[in-house]
C-alpha cells in the first residue's frame, strides 16, 4: 500500500498534500491526484506519481487562465490517454495531456464537480448545481442533460458531487448535502 502525504500536515511539495480532492490512474500505472478542493487556504494543482508512488511532477496554480485552477474536484481520462479536470469554481472542464501541457477547456458542462468517462468516451459530468451533463470527450458537444430533483424541502437542489456509470448504463450520483447516492436507470 502507499501513502502521500501526512496526516494533519497540510502543504505543498511532493510529499504533502492539502485538500486532495480526486485520484485517477492512468493505464501505465501512474497516479494523478488534484490536490485544491475549494478554498483560500489550499493548493490548486494535479500532482502526478508514478505507479510506485515516486513523484514525478506537479502543474497548476491557483487563478482562471488556461492551465490555472480553482476548486480541481474531479479527475477522469479519456480512451486517448488526456486527462480530464473538473475546475468547478472556474466553471469549466480542462484538458491536459499527462505530461500536464495544457490542451483545451469547455465551459458547457457548467460547475463541474465530478466527472466519469466511459471506454467509447462518452464523458458525464455532475454539475454541481444543474444536474448531470452528457457529452463527448472527443469534441465536447453536449447529447443530455439530466435535471438536479426539486427536493421536497423546497431549497435549492445541489444534485451531484460526483457520477459513475456501470457496464449496463445504470448511472450513479452522489449527493454530498442530502447523503444520499442516486440511481439513475439505463435507458433499455
Amino acid at each position: 500500500m502507499w501513502t502521500s502525504g501526512q496526516p494533519g500536515v497540510a502543504g505543498e511539495g511532493p510529499n504533502t498534500l492539502n485538500r486532495p480532492s480526486d485520484v485517477a490512474i492512468a493505464r501505465n500505472g501512474d497516479i494523478f491526484v488534484a490536490d485544491g478542493h475549494s478554498g483560500m487556504d489550499t493548493n490548486m494543482r494535479i500532482v502526478k506519481y508514478s505507479k510506485d508512488g515516486t513523484f514525478i511532477k506537479e502543474w497548476g496554480t491557483k487563478g482562471s487562465a488556461p492551465g490555472e485552477l480553482n476548486g480541481a474536484h474531479g479527475l477522469a481520462f479519456d480512451s486517448r490517454g488526456r486527462l480530464f479536470v473538473a475546475d468547478r469554481e472556474n466553471r469549466r472542464v480542462q484538458i491536459f495531456g499527462q505530461d500536464g501541457g495544457f490542451i483545451d477547456a469547455w465551459t458547457q458542462f457548467g460547475s463541474p464537480s465530478g466527472i466519469f468517462i466511459s471506454p467509447d468516451d462518452v464523458l458525464y459530468v455532475a454539475d454541481l448545481s444543474e444536474g448531470i451533463r452528457i457529452g463527448s470527450a472527443r469534441d465536447g458537444s453536449l447529447s443530455a442533460h439530466i435535471s438536479a430533483p426539486v427536493p421536497e424541502s423546497g431549497r435549492t437542489a445541489r444534485v451531484a458531487e460526483s457520477v459513475a456509470v456501470d457496464a449496463r448504463g445504470n448511472l450513479y450520483a452522489r449527493e454530498n448535502a442530502g447523503m444520499k447516492l442516486l440511481k439513475f436507470a439505463a435507458r433499455r
